[in-house]
């Protein structure tokens, strides 16, 4: 039985729960990415922010200026790295999410998106030769 670990990105693109919309806006443009995780100074997982929600920026620009704390969702689904990829596709599906944080002791050690996920279904058909990797991602405590 395949778990969490096994199609995880090992490598995670985080932000500080401090750091400004528009910096993270940028981010997740430069990077290609349609959220990530944000964490405290002390790593811990506080939220998670989608290009979704900095959307409100949109109705006032003030908003760009503004911590991404006020607009993460605080509330995040996640797996242990154990967790079967039956309990991470049922994430997917019943919840609509793109990505979950898979954690351990409370600190991410990697994220599954539904990308990763579907590949590795295909990887196991023997269709791996067919299926382009992401770029690997990056890990990244504060954007300037």
């Amino acid at each position: 039985m395949h778990v969490a670990k096994d199609v995880m990105n090992k490598t995670v693109v985080s932000i500080l729960e401090d750091q400004r919309v528009c910096d993270v806006a940028r981010l997740l443009i430069d990077r290609h990415i349609s959220g990530t995780p944000v964490v405290d100074q002390a790593g811990q997982l506080t939220g998670i922010i989608s290009e979704y929600q900095l959307l409100a920026m949109i109705y006032d620009p003030s908003l760009k200026q503004a911590p991404v704390r006020q607009f993460m969702t605080k509330n995040v689904m996640t797996v242990d790295e154990n967790a079967p990829l039956s309990e991470v596709a049922n994430l997917f599906i019943v919840h609509r999410i793109r990505r979950v944080p898979v954690v351990s002791q409370g600190k991410i050690v990697g994220v599954i998106s539904r990308p990763d996920l579907l590949r590795f279904a295909l990887d196991q058909d023997g269709d791996a030769g067919q299926v382009e990797r992401p770029a690997k991602r990056e890990v990244v405590a504060s954007a300037t």
